[in-house]
């Protein structure tokens, strides 16, 4: 298992944008939304996702369909797709 790849795109008073890159297996590390959030799949993919209580839930990605979702998740994200998948995510700071 690796850890994925994170590269800030934009960072200013009121969003905070990172482009997101995984491997087979790789993860982001428990970690806490502190801000609401939009999430943008450039490639789609398939994911399992840890909270914090150690409960997993899988999750698909659709290629270019946006979701939303509150601040306050705390939890791990792990890529279960063979191949790179991508995403985009929008932190709203306002």
């Amino acid at each position: 298992m690796g850890q994925a790849q994170s590269t800030r795109l934009a960072d200013d008073q009121r969003v905070r944008v990172t482009s997101w890159s995984f491997g087979r297996d790789d993860s982001t590390g428990q970690h806490h939304h502190r801000l609401d959030y939009v999430v943008v799949p450039v490639t789609g993919g398939t994911f399992d996702v840890t909270a914090s209580d150690g409960g997993v839930a899988a999750m698909t990605q659709e290629k270019g369909v946006p979701y939303f979702r509150h601040s306050g998740a705390v939890h791990d994200v792990r890529s279960t797709t063979e191949g790179e998948v991508v995403f985009i995510e929008i932190e709203f700071k306002e």
